[in-house]
């Protein structure tokens, strides 16, 4: 039986809680708990929308393919195991899959049909980069990203637009820790010069 999604989704965002207690309510919703899975909503549903509105091209597709998210993640939940996969990671992977298959969907190559409208903010405020950042910078973002590596690029959006810690990016892509931090590193070192040259410019 599917499980009416809730409207609203404030709640303490998900980087606030533990990963103890992540676990416990997603084992609770694996057991059918309703009130379980409307948690897990309300705590990822703002960083999902983030992720999803960045690679698409209209708000409206990026609200109907985070519900989509949480629709799969409903279906599939009964079989969710804390290990290895963090629920956070778990979402990650569902997301991402969605969005390849929206793409696909419309026989377009992923990224093509997003356009500098639909761009969402993006918090680097532990960085430089964070000063570059303003409404008439983003498409210039949005280019700059293109110019990354596709691993420094995924990088960037499990951290800062699908707000995943060190640790579950690693996970997520396969990778060391340390890898993780060194992509990240050299991730931002280029955004931070591209941005740069292009005001400079």
């Amino acid at each position: 039986m599917m499980l009416p999604l809730p409207t609203a989704v404030q709640d303490t965002p998900a980087r606030d809680i533990s990963e103890d207690e992540i676990k416990q309510i997603a084992m609770r919703a694996a057991r059918n708990d309703q009130e379980a899975f409307s948690r897990l909503y309300r705590l990822y549903f703002p960083q999902v929308f983030t992720f999803i509105n960045f690679r698409v091209s209209s708000r409206e597709d990026a609200e109907d393919l985070a519900n989509v998210v949480f629709e799969k993640a409903l279906r599939a939940i009964e079989r969710y195991q804390p290990k290895p996969a963090q629920f956070s990671t778990w979402l990650y992977t569902i997301a991402k899959n969605c969005i390849i298959d929206h793409y696909r969907r419309r026989r377009l190559p992923v990224d093509d049909e997003a356009e500098a409208s639909a761009i969402a903010s993006m918090d680097l405020s532990a960085d430089p980069v964070a000063r570059l950042l303003d409404e008439e910078r983003k498409r210039t973002l949005r280019e700059a990203l293109h110019v990354l590596t596709e691993e420094q690029r995924e990088v960037v959006e499990c951290r800062f637009f699908f707000e995943l810690s060190i640790q579950e990016t690693a996970q997520a892509m396969g990778k060391t820790e340390g890898a993780v931090k060194a992509m990240q590193f050299r991730a931002l070192e280029n955004l931070h010069r591209l941005l740069t040259e292009d005001i400079v410019g």
